[in-house]
């Protein structure tokens, strides 16, 4: 086995051309796969960092009628689902949200997520320094206290330990430090960017309103207790709630929705799209490499024959050849662990907010032992072809053919001639594919969205409400505002709106509505409609 080694090294070193198309072009196909690899494995299969992740689940309302398969939850309902689930232990909520965090004159605006205690709990996470919440701290009245992100802690406060108890001015209110989240740390469907998480106080407004959904729940399975059984308990839950509150909740049921699911929502699909892809690119290398060695195999099989004839055993023939073709296996497996590693670099800061999970993605043990796994798998595909002509039986035959010049055999061409007519087809299924993918991106580029993109400028404006109250003093400062910024040199009209262009409609603009002509229904059987508020000059703007 060590002869074969150096004797294929050697034969390496005196084909320096031939060695180097084939690891670059094993090495860049395996580099490819594995780094969509990586963002397979940490998007879709590496399991969510929380404890058995398996027990947690989603819970939303929902409404056929309406077409709401996930609404959110409201404050009475949430309670409601708290006392009654038998099939959930704990069930936590949370309210995404932002602050403005003032220091001296300077002001910036931070995420946030409002949390009840028990969400932290049931994840079963546990901070990095300093606590979470109590129970006691979420009830209205009770001293602010925030939670910090490992983000936040590093980059507004340098990580420094001696955070705990620091005081911040969020919102024109007082906010104490006491805890600091580890640096993977991430809420279920939420914003990856939340820099703080603070106690959610549901006050007597909030329980009064059912219709008022404007909360995200999550639950954590009870021991033993299927996601089948948590479905029917739930039901069940919901069509009590629905006959005791009928105005609000008739037709409102409950969806209850894996977390792992509700992370990665509906990108596997196009996550395993792009891996097929890249396999196929990796068969193409294959058989393009192995009609190199084919080729190659042609001129060497006068080189078996020979040593066939001097008594050379077939086994000793296809060892050669296989430990020729793992050689090349092992330096284009390490050279596509380069382009992985490099690949892996590159893609992350490319990686668009939408892709769940993006923070998973990198170099770790799974992405290591699909390289290994993809190199062997490669090594024999490509390997079988010289294996193949040094098991041929006929050494004078072969002999023959050597002395007229070394042409391939019939089957020889045969196979090369399959091989070729393979990476063709192979090669056209992916050019179709990306043909379409390119027109459809450039169909999705060149939608109309119904206004005028050029030469529009907008920003986002946040008002505390503790300053701006009652609401027409916040009326007043946008319309001073917007009369200034159309004051302003090189702004020719300048208007408000409630909610920017494409972005969504929180649930305090969702208003039910009436249609005349129509039989009254009850509220909660009421269609409903989210607007836009905006002031004069909005439409012309």
């Amino acid at each position: 086995m060590t002869q074969d080694i150096r004797e294929a090294c050697r034969f390496l070193r005196a084909n320096p051309g031939f060695a180097a198309v084939v690891i670059l072009t094993l090495g860049l196909a395996i580099g490819v796969n594995s780094t969509i690899f990586s963002v397979v494995n940490g998007v879709l299969l590496r399991p969510l960092s929380y404890a058995e992740p398996e027990r947690l689940a989603g819970l939303w309302e929902s409404n056929t009628a309406q077409g709401l398969e996930r609404s959110e939850v409201s404050a009475a309902t949430y309670l409601d689902w708290r006392a009654r689930a038998r099939a959930f232990e704990r069930i936590g909520l949370l309210r995404y949200r932002g602050f403005t965090l003032t220091n001296g004159h300077d002001a910036v605006r931070v995420t946030s997520v409002d949390v009840s205690p028990a969400l932290f709990q049931l994840l079963g996470v546990r901070p990095l320094i300093g606590r979470t919440f109590t129970e006691e701290e979420e009830r209205p009245g009770h001293q602010r206290q925030v939670v910090l992100s490992y983000a936040a802690w590093m980059g507004r406060f340098g990580g420094d330990p001696g955070v705990l108890g620091k005081t911040l001015q969020l919102d024109d209110a007082t906010h104490t430090v006491v805890g600091v989240m580890p640096r993977d740390f991430r809420l279920p469907a939420v914003d990856p960017l939340v820099e703080m998480w603070s106690p959610l106080t549901l006050d007597l407004s909030a329980l009064a309103s059912r219709p008022h959904r404007m909360y995200q729940a999550i639950g954590r399975l009870a021991p033993g207790a299927t996601l089948e059984q948590a479905r029917q308990d739930m039901t069940a839950v919901a069509a009590g709630i629905a006959r005791e509150n009928p105005d609000t909740q008739t037709g409102w049921g409950v969806a209850i929705v894996p977390a792992h699911e509700q992370v990665v929502g509906d990108i596997g699909g196009t996550v395993w799209v792009l891996f097929g892809a890249v396999v196929f690119v990796l068969v193409i290398a294959c058989a393009n490499i192995a009609n190199i060695l084919l080729a190659r195999s042609t001129r060497a099989s006068r080189d078996f024959a020979v040593r066939a004839a001097f008594g050379a055993g077939r086994w000793t023939l296809v060892r050669r050849s296989l430990v020729e073709s793992a050689v090349l296996t092992v330096t284009g497996g390490t050279f596509g662990l380069l382009v992985a590693w490099w690949g892996i670099r590159a893609l992350r800061p490319l990686m668009p907010a939408t892709v769940p999970r993006a923070e998973a993605i990198g170099l770790d043990v799974p992405v290591l032992v699909f390289t290994a796994a993809v190199s062997i798998v490669s090594g024999m595909l490509f390997g079988l072809v010289p294996a193949w002509r040094a098991m041929r039986p006929n050494v004078m035959e072969v002999l023959q053919e050597g002395g007229r010049g070394s042409t391939p055999s019939r089957a020889a061409r045969r196979l090369a001639n399959i091989m070729v007519a393979a990476e063709v087809a192979l090669a056209l299924m992916l050019l179709v594919s990306a043909g379409l993918l390119i027109r459809s991106f450039v169909r999705l580029t060149s939608v109309d969205p119904g206004y005028r993109t050029s030469g529009i400028v907008a920003t986002h404006v946040v008002l505390p409400r503790a300053r701006y109250q009652p609401p027409a003093a916040k009326r007043q400062f946008i319309a001073d505002l917007v009369e200034r910024v159309g004051q302003l040199p090189g702004i020719v009209r300048a208007s408000a709106v409630s909610v920017l262009p494409m972005s969504p409609v929180g649930v305090e603009f969702d208003l039910p509505f009436t249609v005349d002509g129509l039989a009254a229904t009850s509220p909660s059987e009421r269609p409903r409609a989210r607007y836009r508020a905006v002031m004069p000059g909005y439409f012309e703007t």
